[in-house]
């Protein structure tokens, strides 16, 4: 049989740990919780203008609205200019792939792999959707 203060530590032991999550479960219940992150949302022009100038939802909404409106000036746009940036990044590439390891360059490229994969993935549900 264990010693008398031997049961007295692992009682006081127990004690504490039950008061630890009594207190944690009373905090978390009591705790402001806000709704789940929109990422895709947060990330687009109307949903960072919403965050940054706590836009009203029908303020968003007009904005994405100037935003689609205008959508196929800014393709154009870009399509015009796009064999430039492609250039440029082109010379990054070649400039940072210069500076890495034989192991980073491996890692490197399958980020720049996954990137225009799900860049064309994006570009092709657009075009799909009639978007572009």
């Amino acid at each position: 049989m264990l010693p008398k203060s031997k049961i007295q530590a692992i009682g006081l032991l127990a004690a504490v740990a039950v008061a630890g999550f009594a207190a944690g479960a009373a905090t978390m219940s009591r705790a402001e919780t806000k709704p789940p992150v929109n990422w895709r949302e947060r990330c687009t022009f109307s949903g960072m203008m919403k965050d940054r100038l706590s836009l009203s939802d029908a303020q968003r909404d007009s904005v994405k609205s100037i935003m689609r409106r205008h959508r196929p000036e800014m393709h154009a746009v870009m399509d015009r200019v796009r064999p430039q940036i492609d250039s440029v990044r082109a010379v990054i590439t070649t400039e940072v792939r210069a500076v890495l390891s034989p192991a980073q360059r491996i890692r490197y490229d399958s980020i720049q792999a996954a990137d225009r994969a799900e860049h064309a993935r994006l570009d092709s549900t657009r075009n799909a959707a009639g978007t572009r």
